[in-house]
């Protein structure tokens, strides 16, 4: 398997336009983003990233390509009091991710505990996670997604898989009617996939839809 900037491609698909809906899609290993645009709104559904290592040494200093997601998830997870980690932690190992690749528009029951059962500081943590994926995005199409999201908290699960110490190979999970982001590690902390999704609006299908 190739690694290096070499490796990486990008595509458009139909005509780039203002007014009617394209894709822009970039990517290779451990990244593939897929913004639909169509006028004014955009969707980066599905997109995927990760990492391997998880952290590396680069001129003086240490990267860690998806320690924002990891660090506010385990922030997440601590601020949780043991009647709301029961529902949150399900009770089985998540070797990877349950909507990747291949599972467009799927969905699946909900798990873990419901935005409601959250303190009002918690659901903000909840939506900062989710920043962290939709705000690949400027902030014209990334704020309404924001917003779009904040309004079906009351329907978002978190759910919890693994340990809860920092640095430690931990999958979660937030879904809601629109939402679906997926961190999954793969058999040890340091080899990371992650899915953003919007299973009614995968591949900007809301938007072509008759």
């Amino acid at each position: 398997m190739a690694f290096g900037s070499d490796e990486y491609s990008i595509a458009f698909v139909g005509q780039p336009s203002t007014t009617m809906p394209w894709m822009l899609q970039f990517g290779g290993h451990h990244l593939a983003l897929n913004l639909t645009f169509a006028g004014a709104r955009a969707t980066l559904a599905p997109s995927l990233t990760g990492t391997q290592p998880a952290s590396f040494a680069f001129e003086g200093r240490t990267i860690r390509p998806l320690g924002q997601e990891n660090d506010r998830a385990f922030a997440l997870i601590a601020s949780l009091d043991e009647t709301q980690k029961t529902p949150a932690i399900v009770g089985y190992a998540v070797p990877d991710l349950v909507l990747g690749p291949g599972q467009d528009g799927r969905t699946i029951q909900p798990e873990g505990i419901r935005a409601t059962a959250l303190s009002a500081t918690q659901q903000s943590m909840v939506i900062d996670i989710a920043r962290e994926w939709a705000g690949i995005a400027n902030d014209a199409y990334a704020a309404p997604r924001i917003e779009e999201i904040r309004g079906k908290l009351a329907q978002t699960y978190f759910a919890w898989s693994g340990p809860t110490t920092p640095d430690s190979a931990a999958y979660f999970r937030i879904q809601g009617p629109t939402l679906v982001i997926e961190y999954a590690p793969q058999r040890d902390v340091d080899h990371i996939h992650t899915i953003y999704r919007d299973p009614t609006n995968d591949y900007g299908s809301a938007y072509t839809r008759p």
